[in-house]
C-alpha cells in the first residue's frame, strides 16, 4: 500500500502551547485516513507513548479539515514488520486537559 503523503511537517496549538512534529506517513483508509508513525526500534512502546499518536491524528486533522474521528494512528516497528494500532487515543479535550498548566 502507498502512503497518501509522507514526513508532513505540522505545527499546532493545543493549551497554548505550540507543538511543531512531522508525520512519517498517512495512508488513505475507507473510513478517512491512519497516521503512522514508523519506529527503528522493536521495543513496543508503553501506552503513555500513544500521547503522540493522538498529537499526530489531531494534526492530521486540523491540517485535513476533518473530525479527528476519521483519522486513526498507530506506531509500525521496522525491524519485525508488526503495526501496532492503538484504540482509545486521548481526544483534542484530554490533550488539552493533560497539557494545561493547573
Amino acid at each position: 500500500m502507498q502512503p497518501h503523503a509522507v514526513e508532513v511537517p505540522f505545527e499546532t496549538v493545543i493549551a497554548g502551547i505550540l507543538v511543531r512534529g512531522r508525520i512519517d506517513a498517512v495512508y488513505k483508509t475507507d473510513s478517512g485516513f491512519e497516521v503512522v508513525d514508523w519506529k527503528t526500534g522493536s521495543k513496543v512502546l508503553g501506552e503513555s507513548s500513544a500521547v503522540q499518536l493522538a498529537v499526530y491524528r489531531l494534526a492530521w486533522a486540523k491540517l485535513q479539515g476533518i473530525s479527528v474521528d476519521q483519522v486513526t494512528a498507530a506506531f509500525h516497528y521496522v525491524p519485525t514488520n508488526t503495526t501496532d494500532r492503538r484504540a482509545n487515543l486521548l481526544s483534542e479535550g484530554q490533550l488539552i486537559d493533560l497539557l494545561s498548566v493547573k
